[in-house]
């Protein structure tokens, strides 16, 4: 299982990677706006979550035309090789995923929300497809279902796409996709940090303390 923090908050994320239950770090444009984060910085982020503990790190690349989304995803993947670079499931994000998949470089296809799509990404050889499980709720479909009808056909066509579930909205999602197969699930710190907010978990840590401490007196 690997689990990603999908964030851009330095600060909220090192102490999280620290841990060693997270493989790495997810973003988005809106991510990165959200933490004011700016396009110049994406190296000295990459680097300081690096050092932190991630394995991968997934900036995403902006353009509306196919060669200023791949040049874009080139830029991205140059900065470090433990860098996927996301592109959205449309045509142009699909043929530069195509193109930087022929090169070697991880990519992974976002703003997924149909089976079908999951195909298309792994027709262009990306490295990941990341479907929105709550988003998907919210439109009145079944999140989960739609989610394990992508993993069955990744499955039956032997692709080497994996998913990784996005848009999480709480620690139940967790399990919920791993029973369907999902191995890779990113969801955002306030969520991170719940899984370790166990009432029982606590109560018992707690009770443990105070024992060694009469036990060495």
């Amino acid at each position: 299982m690997r689990l990603f923090l999908d964030s851009a908050n330095l600060s909220q994320l090192q102490p999280l990677l620290r841990t060693g239950v997270f493989y790495g770090v997810t973003t988005n444009p809106l991510i990165l706006r959200e933490s004011g984060l700016s396009i110049a910085e994406l190296p000295s982020f990459t680097q300081a979550v690096l050092q932190a503990g991630a394995r991968a790190v997934f900036l995403q690349a902006w353009g509306r035309q196919t060669e200023v989304l791949y040049q874009c995803g080139r830029f991205l993947a140059s900065i470090d090789g433990r860098v996927v670079v996301k592109l959205t499931a449309t045509q142009e994000g699909l043929s530069a995923a195509s193109r930087l998949a022929a090169e070697g470089v991880h990519t992974c296809i976002t703003a997924v929300y149909t089976p079908f799509q999951a195909l298309l990404a792994s027709a262009v050889g990306a490295t990941f497809v990341a479907p929105y499980l709550g988003r998907i709720n919210d439109s009145g479909r079944d999140g989960y279902a739609i989610i394990a009808k992508m993993a069955e056909s990744l499955k039956h066509t032997s692709s080497r796409t994996e998913i990784l579930a996005a848009s999480i909205r709480s620690t139940a999602d967790l399990v919920t996709l791993a029973q369907e197969g999902v191995r890779c699930i990113t969801f955002s710190v306030p969520i991170a940090e719940r899984l370790f907010q166990e009432p029982m978990t606590l109560e018992a840590a707690e009770a443990f303390e105070q024992a060694i401490q009469e036990v060495s007196l």
